[in-house]
């Protein structure tokens, strides 16, 4: 009955590349097992049983309604008498949603085979007029019978505990705050859902955030003039450079880490133009261009977005350039500060404008000196 939902590595690395939170997850969850019911029918009657119910009591009831049924169709449903259905440990109310679903297949008016030419709304439109499918249920149907890729229910308790942790918000998302991180993660909402219910599944709620889940990276911190920075490494390469407020992490060193802290310490002394360290960076194909290219803007100069649009042979993808350019998480090193707007104006830096514009006149300053 059950099949193995089958995810290609490239669906991975394309979702990690959304969002630095998600990256942290997937990581840390590694490899997603979950299956499919791939017979539309019987995925409906499923999720009427598991409907509002622990996994485990509900798989006890499941495996008692197959042993009656012994093959889960229509006809079958609507001959199981209700005191045997009953005994299954169904409720009233779910007996009467499985009927119901039995008697629109019988009478035509949920035919499966239609579905694939449809959208997931009208899917969802479809199945919402039988009583006892609501929203959730039929999104549910669309993940783990359809296999669809880019589904993620706001009505989803999961979700929402999901997201408020992750992004460590106050309160659960609201709606506008769920579509604008549906957007982000699209096309692959379905993928992130699953690695957003892992969340649950695995308890990370007892710890404060995503961050200390499960630090596998060498870390370390370094006092600049401009703010605290912490750098991280993984296997001799550095990963990220951030501005903080405070340090989160224990230090954990590693040689490229005081190398990285030296050459930094040159650089605000005014002594380094060029960084020489090894470097690993999460992302797209085409963000991976975008940042190749800042590396080549030279200490003390600046570029617009069109100009590295044009270096990477795209003279019309400015706004790409810009979001890739925000996507960058090895500051300084990969200098996005070098990136203005067409008229020369300052826009867009995650360490805050400020800091860029000290950056810029810090090596105006010592490109005229030397």
């Amino acid at each position: 009955m059950y099949k193995k939902i089958v995810i290609a590595r490239s669906e991975i690395e394309e979702l990690k590349s959304k969002d630095d939170k998600i990256r942290m997850l997937v990581d840390s969850i590694g490899d997603i097992n979950r299956e499919y019911i791939p017979e539309p029918f019987i995925a409906l009657v499923n999720s009427i049983v598991f409907q509002q119910l622990a996994y485990k009591a509900a798989i006890s009831i499941w495996n008692r309604f197959e042993k009656l049924v012994t093959e889960i169709n229509p006809d079958n449903i609507l001959h199981a008498s209700f005191e045997s259905l009953r005994e299954c440990g169904l409720s009233k109310t779910k007996i009467s949603y499985m009927r119901n679903i039995a008697e629109a297949v019988k009478r035509n008016e949920l035919n499966f085979n239609n579905f694939a030419m449809m959208s997931d709304e009208e899917i969802i439109e479809k199945l919402v007029k039988i009583k006892g499918i609501g929203v959730w249920t039929a999104e549910m149907f669309l993940i783990f019978s359809l296999n669809r890729k880019n589904v993620m229910s706001y009505k989803d308790l999961g979700i929402r505990k999901g997201l408020k942790w992750i992004y460590n918000m106050k309160e659960e998302p609201t709606m506008k705050q769920f579509e604008k991180v549906k957007n982000r993660f699209s096309p692959y909402n379905t993928l992130a859902s699953l690695y957003l219910w892992e969340i649950t599944i695995r308890n990370y709620f007892k710890y404060e955030n995503i961050e200390k889940v499960n630090l596998k990276n060498n870390v370390t911190y370094y006092d600049s003039p401009i703010g605290l920075i912490e750098i991280q490494s993984e296997n001799g390469e550095i990963i990220r450079l951030d501005f903080l407020k405070e340090k989160r992490y224990d230090e954990k060193l590693e040689p490229v880490l005081a190398e990285a802290k030296r050459q930094l310490n040159d650089y605000f002394d005014g002594k380094r133009k060029v960084f020489d360290l090894p470097l690993k960076t999460y992302g797209t194909h085409y963000q991976k261009r975008v940042w190749n290219e800042l590396t080549k803007i030279p200490y003390g100069k600046t570029l617009s977005y069109k100009d590295i649009a044009v270096g990477i042979g795209n003279e019309n993808a400015c706004r790409a350039v810009g979001n890739a350019n925000n996507k960058n998480k090895i500051a300084i090193i990969i200098p996005c500060h070098r990136v203005v707007g067409s008229n020369g104006k300052l826009v867009g830096y995650e360490g805050g404008l400020w800091r860029k514009k000290w950056l810029l006149e810090h090596e105006k300053r010592f490109l005229i000196n030397n």
